[in-house]
């Protein structure tokens, strides 16, 4: 059974791009591009795997990282944000966020922080 990813991030461009990439190595993969459908998934279907913007249009992927590493039943989900904003590890760490990843990503380093998370 492949492994589910949720990939939040409202740019379409690198929505797909990770999509692309992460199916191709073998993982299944689910793109949100606002908080709310990720949201209503996530009480329907946990993931494997997360992978989350911070700047969202409808809320803060900070905000919710947080809120899902504080749940007990959630906790144990790896979650990755991501972001283009300089002190972007910081908030990362506020928001107990397993890594943090810098956009722009090297495409060989992402994928390869996704298989040691999921191997």
């Amino acid at each position: 059974m492949k492994k589910i990813i949720y990939v939040v991030e409202d740019n379409i461009d690198i929505s797909e791009l990770i999509q692309y990439l992460l199916s191709d190595i073998g993982f299944e993969v689910v793109t949100f591009g606002n908080l709310t459908d990720f949201r209503q998934m996530m009480e329907a279907n946990p993931p494997d795997l997360i992978v989350m913007d911070i700047m969202l249009p409808d809320g803060n992927g900070q905000q919710m990282c947080r809120e899902i590493k504080i749940d007990t039943t959630t906790q144990h989900i790896p979650l990755l944000l991501m972001s283009a904003h300089v002190n972007g590890g910081a908030l990362a760490k506020e928001a107990f966020a397993d890594e943090f990843i810098t956009k722009p990503f090297d495409i060989d380093n992402f994928t390869g922080r996704i298989q040691a998370y999921l191997s």
